[in-house]
């Protein structure tokens, strides 16, 4: 099994990484906002952590935790 396909091997139909919204979203997100920036994955080779990171970026609390960080300066992956 490839190492990317373990967070996702039992995910099913969930939104969120433990059945509801919890710190292990914040801390994926983050994992894979990173990992997509530096390995740049061909589109759809993670559908559900593609998914995953697009709900979180829809949430309000880190849509400001985002414009928070870029505002002092914190480098942001692309």
């Amino acid at each position: 099994m490839r190492c990317g396909a373990l967070p996702i091997a039992s995910w099913g139909e969930r939104q969120w990484a433990v059945g509801r919204y919890s710190v292990a979203d914040i801390h994926l997100f983050r994992l894979y906002w990173r990992f997509n920036a530096a390995r740049k994955p061909a589109p759809g080779a993670f559908p559900h952590l593609s998914a995953h990171h697009d709900r979180m970026l829809a949430r309000p609390a880190v849509e400001r935790t985002i414009r928070a960080e870029a505002a002092i300066g914190y480098e942001l992956p692309a």
